[in-house]
C-alpha cells in the first residue's frame, strides 16, 4: 500500500483515528465514492434498478391531453383541456395556455398563448424552436374537430408563427424528430385512423409522405432512438376499450416499418421519453381506469422491462427528458374528463459503470481527515461507533465525489454560485480551481453549507436527485450542515476560527504538500 511521509496529526486522538483510519482511508482507497449503496431515503438495492420518483412544483393550471416538449433545458406544457365552469362552455375547455417549467429552479412561468385552443396535439423541438402539430379544436357540437394547423414558437423573441399545414388533419397523433425533420404519425381524422406518416422539412417549410404506419391508431407515443423512430401503443378510433400493445419501428434509410416486441401492457393516452437509449412509456387509460405503469424498451435488445410505477396513475399526460431525468406532467387521474397539476419526476437507474481503478488522491483523503479533526477540536464530532458517525463520513465522501466528478450544469452552477455568494467572484474562481486538486476545504464546505441551509432541498429537486444518485439524502446533507454549523460556533466560543483550525490540521494530513502548492 502506498504510504505518505508527514508529521503525526496534532489533534487526532483514538476517537478521531477510528474515523480516519478505520472508515475514511479504506473506503477511499477501495475506489472512492460509490453510487450503489442504499442509504435511508434512497432506493434499496433491490429497487435501485427500477429507478425512483420525486415530486416537483405543480403546474399552475390543471390540464389533461397536453402537448409537452423540452427546449433549452425548459419544459413546455402546451394546450390540452382545462376544466371549464360548465360542460356547455366547450370553447373555453380547449386551452391556449403555454406554461414552462424550469427543472433547475423548480419554478413555473408563462409564455405567450397558442394562437388557438388545441387539445390532443403533438409537440416536438427542431432547430431551437418548439413545434405544435395538429390536434383537435372544439365547436358548438363537438370536441373532436381535427386540425391541420402547425405552429412554431421561437423562444428568442417569444413569438408564434404558422407554418405549412399538415396534409392530413388529425388529432391524437404522435410527433417526434428524426434526422432533422418532424414526423407526424397516424392519429384520428374524425372518422378513422389514417395510416399517414408525414414528414416536415423545416428549410423548405414543406411536408412529404413517408411509408404508412402498418397499424393505424391514435393516442399513441412516438420516440426516436439513434436513427430509428418507434411508434408505441395507442388505441383504435378513440376507443380506449381497444387498446394496443403494438410497437413498430421506422427505418428512414429504407422507408420501411418493422414490427418489434409488444409493450407488456396494452394502453393508450400515454407519454414517453428517452434516457440512455431506453424508451420509457408512462400511464394511459382503459375502460377499467387509468394506468400507473412505467415500462421501458431497449431498442438494441428488442426487450421490455417493468420499472418503478408512477406515483399517480393518469392518462393524457406529457413527458420530457432533461439531463437524464423524465418529467411526467399533467394528465387525468380518472378516465375521460379529469385534470391535474401533477409534476412527477422519474429518475432512471444509472447505466452500469466499470469499477474505478487506481487510488483516490492523497489530498482528497487528507482533506476529509482534516475536516474530521476540525470537528473533533470543536467538540462537534459524533461518537466513533455511532450511526451518526457513519452518516457523516459517508456524506462527506460521497458529496465530495459528486462535486469533483459530476459535470451536470446544476452541480457546476450551484458550486460556483455558493462560492461566489460567500467569497466573491475572484476568490470563488481560485477556490473552484483548487477544489479539483484539494477536495474539500473548510471554505468550500462552508460556502455550500451556507448556500443550502436557508433553502429547503425540495426547492432544488434536480440537486436532491443528483445527491441521491451518489447515495446522499437530503437528511444526510442536513446533518453535514448541522455538524459544520456546530463546529464553527463552538470554535468561535473558544476564540478560534474554523478556517485557521482546518489549515493547521490540514498541514499534517496526507497530501498536505500537494494541498499547499
Amino acid at each position: 500500500m502506498k504510504s505518505w511521509r508527514h508529521d503525526p496529526p496534532r489533534m487526532l486522538d483514538g476517537g478521531v483515528w477510528f474515523y480516519a483510519v478505520i472508515l475514511v482511508i479504506p473506503c477511499l482507497l477501495c475506489g472512492g465514492a460509490s453510487r450503489v449503496t442504499a442509504q435511508d431515503g434512497a432506493p434499496a438495492a433491490g429497487e435501485a434498478g427500477l429507478g425512483h420518483w420525486m415530486t416537483g412544483a405543480p403546474a399552475p393550471t390543471a390540464r389533461t391531453e397536453v402537448a409537452v416538449a423540452a427546449l433549452d433545458g425548459l419544459i413546455y406544457v402546451v394546450g390540452g383541456f382545462e376544466q371549464s365552469s360548465s360542460w356547455r362552455s366547450l370553447q373555453s375547455s380547449a386551452s391556449t395556455k403555454v406554461e414552462v417549467y424550469d427543472p433547475v429552479t423548480n419554478r413555473w412561468s408563462s409564455r405567450p398563448d397558442l394562437p388557438m385552443g388545441l387539445h390532443h396535439a403533438g409537440a416536438a423541438v427542431l432547430d431551437g424552436a418548439l413545434y405544435v402539430v395538429g390536434g383537435f379544436t372544439v365547436s358548438d357540437d363537438t370536441l373532436w374537430n381535427p386540425s391541420d394547423r402547425v405552429f412554431r414558437f421561437n423562444p428568442a423573441d417569444e413569438t408564434w408563427t404558422e407554418r405549412a399545414p399538415l396534409p392530413t388533419a388529425r388529432g391524437g397523433l404522435a410527433v417526434t424528430t428524426l434526422q432533422g425533420k418532424l414526423y407526424a404519425v397516424s392519429g384520428y381524422d374524425g372518422q378513422r385512423n389514417p395510416a399517414a406518416v408525414e414528414v416536415y422539412h423545416p428549410a423548405r417549410d414543406q411536408w412529404t409522405a413517408a411509408a404508412p404506419l402498418p397499424t393505424p391508431r391514435d393516442h399513441l407515443a412516438a420516440v426516436a432512438i439513434n436513427e430509428t423512430l418507434y411508434a408505441i401503443g395507442g388505441r383504435v378510433r378513440l376507443n380506449y376499450l381497444e387498446n394496443l400493445s403494438t410497437v413498430e419501428a421506422y427505418d428512414a434509410a429504407s422507408n420501411q416499418w418493422i414490427p418489434k416486441a409488444d409493450m407488456p401492457t396494452p394502453r393508450s393516452g400515454i407519454a414517453a421519453g428517452v434516457v440512455n437509449g431506453w424508451a420509457y412509456v408512462f400511464g394511459g387509460e382503459s375502460g377499467e381506469g387509468t394506468f400507473h405503469q412505467n415500462e421501458r424498451y431497449n431498442a438494441r435488445l428488442n426487450r421490455w422491462q417493468t420499472m418503478a410505477p408512477m406515483p399517480t396513475a393518469r392518462h393524457g399526460l406529457g413527458a420530457a427528458a432533461v439531463a437524464g431525468h423524465i418529467y411526467v406532467l399533467s394528465g387525468g387521474p380518472q378516465p375521460g374528463g379529469s385534470y391535474s397539476r401533477l409534476n412527477e419526476i422519474f429518475i432512471p437507474p444509472s447505466p452500469p459503470r466499470s469499477m474505478r481503478s487506481g487510488r483516490t488522491p492523497a489530498a482528497h483523503i487528507g482533506s476529509i481527515m482534516a475536516l474530521l479533526a476540525t470537528f473533533h477540536e470543536a467538540g462537534a464530532l459524533p461518537p466513533g461507533s455511532s450511526r451518526e458517525a457513519d452518516r457523516l463520513i459517508h456524506a462527506l465522501i460521497q458529496s465530495q465525489s459528486l462535486f469533483l466528478n459530476n459535470r451536470d450544469p446544476v452541480v457546476r452552477d450551484m458550486f460556483v454560485s455558493a462560492l461566489s455568494d460567500k467569497f466573491g467572484a475572484k476568490k470563488a474562481a481560485t477556490l473552484s480551481q483548487a477544489f479539483a486538486v484539494t477536495g474539500w476545504t473548510s471554505e468550500t464546505l462552508e460556502a455550500l453549507v451556507d448556500h443550502t441551509t436557508p433553502r429547503a432541498m425540495g426547492e432544488e429537486p434536480r440537486l436532491e436527485n443528483l445527491l441521491r444518485e451518489y447515495n446522499v439524502t437530503a437528511a444526510d446533507w442536513a446533518y453535514v450542515e448541522q455538524v459544520f454549523a456546530k463546529a464553527r460556533g463552538e470554535l468561535l466560543k473558544q476564540g478560534k476560527h474554523v478556517h485557521a483550525v482546518f489549515a493547521t490540521q490540514r498541514a499534517s494530513m496526507p497530501g498536505a504538500r500537494q494541498n499547499l502548492r
